[in-house]
């Protein structure tokens, strides 16, 4: 039986989204034993069922974890001392979906996580691994006061069945606590030219000194064995221009940009950069040279936005790829605030390869006032052709995901706007992720999630065929009574599946 445990304080996670939003002997460590975090498959729309464990999880007759107000009721009146130590755990989890057919349909499984919002972020590490996070697990897990955030991290050619088919598991190497580690990660790279990757992971609420949420960044080096916790280094602004609450690394790209053979950094923090007179920052991306030493520990340049009336939110999200097809990468960031007529409209800077970045965008996208344009950046992939995508939360009633042409100077095209239709209306539910998967030769489906959709999240799809956008619709595939903040991230994980956080998860006994 478990230790009683309580349940993380709701509160503390809205200050981590707003913000950002123990050791291993080596690289393979595994998740916490304490409680099981690995569900059977189930089928394409019959999913809320865990596979059964009477000494961990009640279930109802079907087979079904929920309990209807009957059963809660009756449980109530039968709750004894004992019982009342045992009711729920916030582990936090993911649904990944595979197996995907013509018309949409999908299986699916579910794994929890060891508490810490597992699910919170998703995302790529290049070509060979994908990355879940988990930004205030604890060690061990379910103790909140020792919470060092843990990144679970994937191999893209291997199936998924629990968080023990980590090819890596990290936690902040020096066990600092509720930095927001594992936030986001650059892809690997090597910047200290010894010919092994390195890894690069943002600890974006890290504080220096006096100055709380200043962020930090954590390298770790490569070593024949991959990555662990023994050889790192730490990075962080230097003192012209290091504030409270810079959020700095909530993005990360890297990129050997100056061509020595290094591989460097970029960082972006959303509040960082110099004060303004009325207070507050730009937002800022950041230059981290990387040398035969590691990466240098502080800043080299700095890039700031052209508005410099208020915060812009400038590198609240940043993308470097060869976003044109001229085969040099290109540097897209983005800030929900950049445009100096709009309040919050958003924006998003693109570098063009080959041109010195320090001189300025070569391509600006702007949006409707308020809408907060910019606040999701992603490159995907739609009828074999890459397009740079964009999310709005506030534009329209529940979001509007855009579509932009690099071979047209980013021009969006406007019938490829994923719009939810407006009989879903709530003031709360706003779109918060998507991303797109191939399901057919001739069809893609663009998915969009969030959190606050019906109970407990939901996910909408639209098929894309022939350059024809369907209306969107609840996806077939998702669990029928989802929960857990389910939507909040969506993530196409380059094996053929889609992967689906419900980071908010109490799973419950």
């Amino acid at each position: 039986m478990f230790k009683i445990l309580k349940k993380l304080p709701f509160l503390l996670f809205v200050f981590i989204f707003a913000c950002g939003g123990g050791s291993s002997d080596d690289n393979n460590e595994t998740p916490d034993e304490n409680i099981p975090n690995e569900d059977s498959d189930n089928n394409m729309q019959n999913d809320d069922s865990d596979s059964s464990d009477a000494s961990v999880e009640e279930t109802d007759k079907d087979g079904d974890d929920t309990v209807s107000d009957e059963d809660s009721k009756e449980n109530d009146d039968e709750t004894t001392d004992e019982d009342a130590a045992f009711e729920e755990l916030q582990t936090g989890g993911i649904y990944i979906f595979s197996d995907f057919d013509a018309a949409g349909n999908a299986q699916s499984r579910r794994i929890l996580g060891n508490g810490g919002f597992l699910g919170f972020s998703i995302f790529s590490l290049g070509e060979k691994y994908w990355a879940v996070s988990a930004i205030h697990e604890s060690i061990p897990a379910f103790d909140w006061d020792n919470a060092t955030g843990r990144l679970y991290i994937f191999d893209k050619n291997k199936r998924i069945e629990s968080l023990y088919d980590a090819a890596f598991v990290l936690n902040h190497p020096e066990k600092t606590l509720n930095v927001g580690f594992g936030y986001t990660a650059a892809a690997p790279c090597d910047i200290n030219g010894d010919g092994l990757e390195d890894l690069v992971v943002s600890s974006h609420l890290a504080a220096f000194g006096e100055l709380y949420a200043a962020g930090e960044i954590v390298v770790f080096y490569g070593t024949s064995n991959g990555w662990n916790e023994e050889t790192f280094s730490i990075s962080r602004l230097s003192s012209k221009y290091i504030q409270k609450a810079d959020s700095m690394s909530q993005s990360l790209a890297c990129l050997d940009y100056d061509g020595d053979g290094f591989a460097d950094i970029f960082a972006g923090g959303q509040n960082a950069g110099p004060e303004l007179p009325g207070g507050g920052s730009q937002g800022m991306v950041a230059f981290f040279k990387g040398t035969p030493a590691g990466l240098s520990e502080n800043e080299s340049w700095v890039l700031l936005p052209e508005v410099e009336e208020r915060a812009q939110y400038f590198g609240s999200g940043m993308i470097i790829d060869d976003l044109d097809g001229d085969s040099m990468p290109d540097l897209a960031v983005a800030g929900w605030g950049l445009r100096d007529e709009y309040h919050f409209g958003g924006g998003i800077y693109i570098y063009s390869g080959g041109t010195d970045w320090q001189k300025g965008a070569t391509h600006k996208i702007f949006w409707a006032d308020s809408s907060q344009f910019g606040s999701v950046i992603k490159t995907v992939e739609i009828g074999g052709r890459k397009y740079l995508a964009a999310l709005a939360p506030n534009d329209n009633i529940y979001g509007t995901v855009s579509f932009f042409d690099p071979e047209e100077n980013f021009e969006p095209i406007l019938d490829l706007s994923f719009l939810l239709p407006s009989y879903l209306y709530n003031d709360d539910n706003k779109i918060s992720d998507f991303d797109t998967i191939k399901i057919s030769e001739d069809t893609d489906l663009i998915i969009a999630g969030g959190k606050n959709f019906g109970d407990g999240g939901q996910i909408f799809c639209a098929t894309v065929k022939d350059g024809t956008l369907s209306e969107p619709e609840a996806c077939k595939f998702q669990p029928e009574l989802p929960e857990g903040g389910f939507g909040n991230t969506v993530f196409n994980n380059g094996n053929g599946e889609i992967v689906v956080g419900m980071p908010e998860y109490v799973r419950r006994f």
